[in-house]
């Protein structure tokens, strides 16, 4: 008996792990309608690109269940990468906050920050569909974006850039604009 409780536990355990939810609120809003309307608002975005022609943007969208009339707004991120990939995540508007604060207290302060030899710095903020990363090696600087499903990061398909480092300032004013 014992053991069968045991067991019980174990599996009760597991089923809450997967039961709970790993995707946004606006990925889960979009893939169960089955009438959509999306509004994007181009005149608020940030967008980095690199010398590939590689694209990262983000945005405001607003998702309405044309049959309920529900809605709600994320920040959307649309990844265009050379061979052909393209995918888009969102960041639910609870999120933007953490991800505004990350950015002014974490990224903004240490844009000129260099490391000693043989040493660096990584500061991850970590959403459900999204992971950024600010990383600082000697003089370089470099931030990463990877985009997630279901709670499981692609780490074959993400947007990198040394170069735009310098307009994370336009993406922390961006964020604070759709607040």
């Amino acid at each position: 008996m014992k053991k069968l409780f045991t067991l019980f536990l174990l599996l009760s355990a597991i089923m809450q792990n997967y039961s709970q939810n790993k995707n946004s609120e606006a990925r889960q809003f979009i893939e169960n309608a089955e009438i959509m309307q999306v509004n994007k608002d181009w005149n608020i975005k940030a967008e980095f690109t690199t010398g590939l022609k590689e694209v990262l943007v983000f945005f405001p969208v607003e998702a309405i269940d044309l049959k309920s009339n529900k809605k709600i707004k994320a920040l959307q991120v649309e990844m265009a990468l050379t061979e052909n990939y393209f995918k888009s995540s969102w960041i639910d508007l609870n999120e933007v906050d953490e991800f505004i604060l990350f950015i002014e207290q974490y990224v903004i302060p240490n844009l000129k920050d260099k490391t000693e030899k043989n040493q660096s710095t990584t500061y991850i903020f970590n959403s459900k569909e999204i992971t950024f990363s600010f990383y600082i090696q000697k003089n370089s600087r470099r931030i990463s974006i990877y985009l997630k499903d279901n709670g499981l990061t692609d780490y074959r398909h993400y947007f990198w850039t040394e170069t735009q480092v310098g307009k994370i300032p336009e993406l922390l004013t961006m964020l604070k604009a759709i607040k």
